[in-house]
């Protein structure tokens, strides 16, 4: 998500509504399968020393694996962002690029592991084999 710096200096306040993908590579390092509707929400304003202020909402879809049945269990997540960039940390003059703050506030909210409703120790079982409790 790239908001240009002079559009966002000129008005010094820009809402957005926006939903946005984030690379593959970013989240299969997560044991996260899927990521998916991910929106962000909320308004970036430019403050009286010319910094950057972010009220972001950043919600959407994780599909990870189930750590007993290994099926697919989705997982909501909402997040609120709060930040302050300074102008001098700005490593582009045209283009401010949110998709690391998204990244880093999104991997807060995955969990390290997930079990399936109703999902069963006994339940595990596969080819020739199955788990049981003696």
């Amino acid at each position: 998500m790239k908001i240009d710096l002079r559009k966002l200096y000129g008005l010094k306040k820009l809402d957005t509504n926006e939903d946005i993908t984030i690379p593959e590579e970013l989240y299969q390092k997560m044991n996260v399968r899927d990521l998916s509707n991910v929106n962000v929400n909320g308004t970036i304003i430019v403050n009286i020393e010319n910094n950057i202020e972010l009220d972001l909402n950043i919600s959407g879809t994780l599909t990870m694996p189930c750590s007993i049945t290994n099926e697919d269990v989705l997982v909501p997540f909402n997040t609120t962002i709060n930040e302050e960039i300074e102008e001098n940390s700005l490593k582009d003059d045209f283009y401010l690029d949110l998709l690391d703050i998204l990244w880093e506030n999104i991997v807060l909210e995955i969990p390290f592991n997930v079990v399936k409703e109703g999902a069963k120790i006994t339940d595990i079982k596969g080819d020739g084999w199955e788990f049981t409790e003696e």
